[in-house]
């Protein structure tokens, strides 16, 4: 039986229940659903649990960690992200109890330390699924053990884990080259650098690793990319997205992923320039989800090589100062399946790059054009999704988000329009842009 943000009520439903699920409140002033005492007291009598998602209960504690894995032995799905009073205690419970457990999710949970999570991989032989996103104390330390004994991981997620450091990933000979230029950079070596090469044996991959999410682990280097790829050689999703230290050298790593790789993230690299992103286009030709967001030194090119691909579904290209019309047009010639696409803050487009991808990506379902001056346009907005509360236009530019028939409509719209243009220069007349539907010159 389950329960979705309330409780088994007696003992017949106590034993029969196997899920608990605890929502997390949009707004933090509305009192969560259940307390921690409440959860508690109701869990002993629970012995057939076997997934919990706990992220709704603001004050879970390690006390009633300890209490779960005494009386659930047989858990194995587990989430508590964002509950922020459990200590190492609770993940030291779960990994002497749970050995059962094959997915953990421990974002957000700030305590958290090396040597809990360390014993808590080693304890769990079926473990595929592991979260541990925003977690500020974790090191390279345990994430070594995790690359050792986590042999059977398929989702794997460390974003923000700031402490994280190039010495977490295996080493492998190609690193030596890069070793000369990392020790001639500014920033202080720490303990964490000097820790010995973890080396593994070609033989030791995690294979069945299909999404790995190293998004803002600003401390990572080209270094720990050519040491991953060779030992997770078949990642299907990547997100390197704020990895600011990242080079070309990093997507030239990526390359060897070549078929498997399906979706990357690559938003925010600022250190990567057209040959990288190239390179990555032209080796991993299944791709279907790319985000080159707010790489400044991007132009034309590589969107036109990354329009070529086959299976492109969504296309994340905002911020790109030197994007032009090109663009626009390579992508309306090539990338016919083209179902997202966000081109914000590209203040280069123009009505005419619009125009030709609304005429010709029918598959459309979101466009993304805000921060595009020439999206002012008289009567574009009502086609436009409202803009988030808070939004300044005088700072961020306009909002203009398109979804589904709205995108029609603004084709129509701007359809009509360029016939008013012609019309009135082949009259001679004075052109006036309109805000309606009407095809009157007047």
């Amino acid at each position: 039986m389950s329960y979705v943000d309330t409780l088994p009520s007696d003992e017949e439903s106590c034993y029969y229940a196997q899920h608990l699920e605890f929502h997390p409140r949009a707004d933090a002033m509305i009192p969560p659903a259940r307390t921690d005492d409440e959860l508690a007291a109701i869990l002993p009598r629970c012995p057939n649990i076997t997934s919990a998602y706990l992220g709704g209960i603001r004050d879970l504690s390690s006390r009633t960690l300890i209490v779960l894995a005494e009386s659930a032995t047989n858990l194995m799905q587990l989430d508590i992200s964002g509950c922020r009073d459990v200590t190492n205690l609770g993940l030291n419970a779960l990994a002497a109890r749970c050995t059962e457990l094959e997915s953990v999710g421990l974002s957000r949970v700030t305590s958290i330390t090396d040597p809990a999570l360390a014993r808590l991989v080693r304890g769990l032989p079926r473990l595929e699924e592991l979260e541990m996103n925003g977690l500020p104390l974790v090191t390279s330390v345990s994430v070594r053990d995790i690359w050792l004994y986590a042999r059977h991981l398929r989702r794997w997620t460390l974003a923000g884990c700031s402490h994280v450091t190039d010495s977490a990933f295996p080493w492998v000979p190609a690193r030596e080259a890069l070793r000369a230029r990392e020790s001639d950079s500014a920033r202080p070596r720490t303990w964490l650098d000097d820790l010995p090469p973890l080396v593994l044996p070609p033989t030791h991959t995690l294979d069945a690793l299909r999404v790995l999410d190293l998004s803002h682990c600003v401390r990572l280097t080209d270094s720990a990319i050519v040491g991953l790829v060779p030992h997770a050689p078949r990642i299907k999703y990547l997100s390197l997205a704020g990895c600011v230290a990242l080079t070309d050298r990093a997507l030239h790593a990526v390359c060897a992923l070549g078929d498997h790789l399906w979706n990357v993230d690559l938003g925010g690299l600022v250190h990567v320039t057209d040959r990288g992103v190239f390179a990555l286009a032209s080796s991993c030709r299944r791709l279907q989800t790319v985000d080159i967001s707010f790489i400044p030194a991007l132009s034309d090119l590589v969107v036109l090589e990354i329009s070529a691909l086959p299976r492109l579904q969504q296309l994340a290209a905002g911020g790109l100062p030197k994007l032009t019309d090109n663009a626009a047009l390579f992508l309306a010639e090539h990338a016919l399946e083209l179902e997202l696409l966000h081109l914000a803050d590209c203040t280069r487009l123009t009505l005419d790059g619009v125009r030709a991808i609304l005429r010709r990506l029918q598959k459309l379902e979101h466009l993304g054009l805000s921060g595009i001056p020439a999206m002012r346009r008289r009567g574009v907005r009502r086609f436009s999704e409202p803009a988030p509360e808070g939004w300044d236009e005088r700072k961020q530019g306009v909002h203009r988000v398109f979804r589904e028939g709205n995108i029609r409509a603004l084709a129509e719209f701007l359809e009509k329009e360029e016939w008013r243009e012609r019309e009135a220069e082949r009259l001679n007349i004075l052109f006036e842009p309109r805000g309606d539907d009407s095809r009157a010159l007047y």
